[in-house]
């Protein structure tokens, strides 16, 4: 009886949001947010080749405006822990015909205790189609706090 009990609450904290907060919608399969559908990866699908090479915390937009519908690629690269303890996450989007402004942190993962003090970079690809909404003129992306890409689209 009590081994079921422990299995059961431990199925409910793993599908749970950590510390009350419910985790972000965003993942491999698109969601809409604000009239454009929105897709997050933590991988590199394609290559990846920052301008700026002297940061850790890198990001580059590639667009595909003539496309039907019209879509934005942000791929980019955040400095944080290990991968085993570490994992990056799309935490923020918002869009505005002016602005489309985006937060990427890397996070501990929940149930790890030990970790080692090495850094590794983290890869990821944020995708937007824009099917009722329009495109933005800026981009812009934060990791963490800081600013990482302001570009006009």
């Amino acid at each position: 009886m009590r081994r079921r009990a422990l299995l059961a609450s431990a199925a409910a904290v793993s599908t749970a949001g950590l510390a009350g907060c419910p985790s972000p919608p965003w993942g491999e399969v698109p969601t809409t947010v604000d009239g454009a559908e929105v897709s997050f990866r933590r991988e590199h699908t394609g290559e990846f080749d920052p301008a700026d090479t002297r940061s850790l915390n890198t990001a580059a937009l590639r667009r595909t405006l003539d496309r039907d519908p019209p879509r934005l690629l942000i791929r980019g690269s955040a400095a944080g822990g290990v991968q085993e303890c570490y994992l990056v996450s799309l935490i923020d989007v918002r869009l505005s015909a002016e602005r489309l402004s985006i937060g990427i942190a890397v996070e501990k993962r929940p149930f790890v205790r030990a970790c080692n003090d090495a850094g590794e970079l983290h890869p990821y690809e944020v995708a937007f189609a824009f099917t009722e909404a329009t495109v933005p003129e800026r981009v812009v992306v934060r990791h963490e706090c800081e600013t990482v890409l302001e570009e006009s689209v």
